[in-house]
């Protein structure tokens, strides 16, 4: 198990917000297993220390308020969650604007009686503990002052009825692939933008892989049910995130750039996915090489893609390298007869309209 630092005298819940603030500020840049790494050095902290503390303002699972939600009257900060140790979890702002520090459990049951009288509807039977966790669906945001009777609530004009608030990213991530497999994408996909709820695709990249992979599936999904265009940001995020947490031609990132394509695609932005689909057979090529299934799929799709630019014979001439190059490489394999149909298509397309080609063997 990792080694802690151990416990200081002179650490104070300032300390402790300013050291979480300076590493969610750099995990928006390098993501957060770098930054907690960074941040530990500079601040003469383990690493596991560092960690320990961000976990528990990021952390949803037990969190008395869902994270995100709260914010300074003062400095408008967001205002997270920690705990000295032998003492009670409470909230500061990050960083600290030398505000004095409010009750975890005092804030949790003030906004969940606000959430029961303002929206009950919203609460599950059977979750009235919990109704703080739900918070997110009626509450745009809360603005604490001085005390934790002191709240400024930002009611949402179109409440949101929140799907599992509590799992954690990963735990959510293996849920909506259940939902998905199970033939229930629209659980899947309200799952995924509950977690998903206070990220920004217009940002820096994800805090770590898991939500960035949510977004990912998340633009798989939508796009499997004709709504490509609400998830293009987060499609972007995803293959941005993915590239600087686990590299250009990880798995992770290349699936994300293929789900981006493929949103592009379906979007109607077809100059667009041409480049992410090249892109893709670039670095499938590079991580898989070029006669691997993943590249000659790329490949095959851009062709597709050009061909519905209206660049038939480009997509024409590519599509019949792919297959000539596929059926050589697998010969048996079941991907190989519907190349050959497409391309029959488009040749049949272009006799059709009477497009004027010069005839080739490439095509």
């Amino acid at each position: 198990m990792p080694s802690r630092t151990r416990p200081s005298a002179e650490w104070t819940l300032a300390f402790l917000a300013d050291v979480v603030a300076a590493t969610l500020e750099r995990a928006a840049e390098r993501g957060l297993h770098a930054a907690i790494g960074v941040v530990a050095k500079e601040t003469s902290l383990s690493p596991a220390t560092v960690a320990e503390w961000v976990s528990r303002a990021r952390a949803v699972q037990a969190a008395p308020v869902p994270p995100g939600l709260l914010f300074c009257h003062d400095c408008d900060q967001p205002m997270i969650l920690l705990q000295l140790p032998g003492c009670e979890q409470q909230y500061l702002c990050r960083p600290s604007c030398g505000r004095a520090p409010v009750s975890a459990a005092l804030l949790r049951d003030v906004i969940a009686k606000a959430v029961l009288d303002h929206t009950p509807h919203l609460v599950p039977r059977g979750k009235t503990a919990d109704a703080a966790s739900y918070a997110l669906g009626p509450v745009q945001r809360v603005a604490v002052g001085r005390t934790a009777s002191d709240l400024h609530i930002a009611w949402r004009l179109i409440p949101r009825q929140l799907a599992k608030p509590t799992l954690s990213m990963a735990s959510r991530l293996d849920y909506a692939r259940r939902q998905a497999d199970a033939g229930n994408p629209a659980a899947a996909i309200e799952a995924l933008r509950t977690g998903l709820l206070h990220s920004d695709p217009a940002g820096g990249i994800a805090p770590d892989s898991a939500t960035a992979r949510a977004a990912t599936l998340l633009a798989e999904l939508a796009v499997a049910e004709g709504d490509p265009e609400g998830v293009v940001p987060w499609a972007g995020w995803a293959h941005r995130s993915l590239k600087a947490l686990l590299g250009v031609t990880s798995a992770e990132a290349r699936d994300a750039l293929k789900a981006l394509a493929a949103v592009h695609r379906r979007a109607g932005n077809l100059t667009l996915a041409a480049s992410c689909y090249s892109d893709l057979i670039r670095q499938n090529t590079e991580a898989e090489g070029p006669r691997a299934l993943p590249t000659l799929a790329a490949q095959a799709t851009l062709a597709l893609v050009l061909h519905q630019d209206g660049q038939c014979l480009s997509a024409r001439q590519l599509l019949a390298r792919t297959v000539a190059a596929h059926l050589h490489a697998h010969p048996h394999h079941r991907d190989g007869p519907r190349m050959s149909r497409a391309l029959d298509r488009m040749r049949n397309t272009c006799i059709e309209k009477r497009h004027n080609h010069e005839s080739t063997s490439s095509d």
